[in-house]
């Protein structure tokens, strides 16, 4: 078993981190590169393996005269989605699987609004989920609603392809939105190679058009800036530059700045990035709403805890689907560290004792971290080395999905035994 044993006997430390190019920024692009028939010249595309992948199945699709078309999206939730969307445009007929995680994550919602357009896709297994089989070809537009509480990639994946519908598309998004800054991050990207698209709350209208030959540089992945700043967070005296990230993004996740501020870490933008810095000054209660974004909710809510700070927080519904259940996950590994988090009303969770658990006796090196196969499950309890003298993490190498070089840059904070 890949089982990293982390060990930190210095809380204090100075350092630059190099960060992975925005996944989420990436594979949008990759799509939208392969509708405008390779217009898009994408530089310092993620090299996450959910981006490689995608770039990969893109090419088997091009390259490719024989149907149906095996493709395998393996353990990838975007990628199986998007090209989900993207192979209903396409002509010829397709079989869309993934792994058996992949094969339990719903889709149901995409394929029933992807149905209403006149896509003809069919459940291989059980209904509702992966594999699919997809018969590509032309696709109606008409106004549409949608379910946008659970995911946003279902609407993200629908409005790439939407501007080769012959009349474009106007979406309601039904009830609240969850990940909206994702949503709002496709539009910007769309807008920048030349589409109409607007949004006006939960009404979406999108004229018919096609992406505008263009070049474009991938920012930084904020979604991994997460970790950083609680490892900041976690010190006596750290110090860190995050390379080549932005204040000015239109990542969601750059919420981090201001949710940090309150947990006791500055941010000041420089030259070549950010740079973080530990302060005494940080709250004792917190209330979050992660809803606007999921993806950071595993390491504010562990910093929470290895702080001791009283935290009650709800939008954690998207939790369940992804990678693993993270809430359960939470709960189950929050626990062998001490620490008691709970649902106390629907949708509300919070930490119990975190503010009584003694600090000046944390010992997590004996301590076993499960990782359920998920990326951010491993990359956010690392940072409990630095208040524990360690931390066993198991199956560590499953953060090839997003940030490939995230433990060589780790060592340099930590070490390993």
């Amino acid at each position: 078993m890949d089982k990293k044993r982390l060990k930190c006997e210095n809380r204090r430390f100075t350092a630059e981190i190099n960060l992975p190019a925005s996944k989420s920024i990436s594979n949008r692009l990759l799509i939208m590169q392969a509708l405008s028939k390779n217009n898009i010249r994408i530089e310092n595309v993620s090299q996450a393996n959910d981006s490689v992948l995608l770039q990969n199945l893109l090419q088997k699709i091009s390259n490719s005269e024989s149907h149906p078309l095996l493709l395998d999206a393996k353990d990838a939730g975007t990628t199986f989605r998007f090209l989900t969307a993207y192979l209903c445009t396409l002509e010829g007929e397709y079989l869309l699987t993934g792994s058996a995680q992949m094969q339990q994550r719903p889709i149901g919602i995409l394929v029933d609004a992807l149905r209403q357009l006149g896509a003809k896709i069919k459940y291989q297994q059980k209904e509702g989920y992966p594999p699919l089989i997809i018969q590509g070809g032309k696709l109606h537009a008409k106004d549409l609603s949608i379910d946008a509480h659970i995911s946003s990639q279902y609407i993200s994946a629908i409005l790439l392809i939407s501007p080769y519908f012959s009349e474009g598309i106007k979406i309601t998004l039904n009830q609240n939105p969850s990940s909206l800054p994702y949503i709002d991050m496709t539009i910007a990207l769309m807008q920048k190679f030349g589409v109409k698209i607007e949004r006006n709350d939960n009404r979406i209208s999108v004229e018919q058009g096609t992406y505008k030959t263009a070049n474009i540089q991938v920012e930084a992945d904020w979604s991994s800036a997460a970790f950083w700043y609680q490892a900041v967070a976690f010190s006596e005296q750290g110090h860190l530059l995050l390379k080549g990230l932005s204040k000015n993004s239109i990542q969601g996740d750059s919420a981090l700045i201001d949710i940090f501020t309150n947990l006791g870490v500055k941010t000041t933008e420089v030259k070549n990035g950010l740079r973080l810095e530990k302060t005494d000054d940080y709250s004792q209660n917190i209330n979050i709403d992660f809803k606007a974004f999921p993806d950071i909710a595993l390491s504010v809510i562990n910093t929470c805890a290895g702080l001791g700070v009283i935290g009650s927080f709800t939008g954690l519904e998207s939790l369940k689907i992804k990678e693993s259940n993270r809430i359960a996950v939470l709960m189950s590994e929050l626990n062998k560290l001490g620490f008691d988090f709970r649902e106390i009303d629907d949708g509300e969770w919070v930490l119990i004792n975190s503010c009584k658990v003694n600090k000046q006796q944390y010992d997590f090196s004996n301590i076993d971290i499960k990782t359920y196969d998920d990326h951010r499950v491993a990359m956010s309890f690392a940072p409990f080395a630095i208040l524990g003298k360690g931390i066993n993490i198991e199956n560590a190498g499953v953060v090839i999905k997003s940030y490939p070089n995230f433990w060589k840059e780790f060592n340099k904070i930590s070490s390993f035994a």
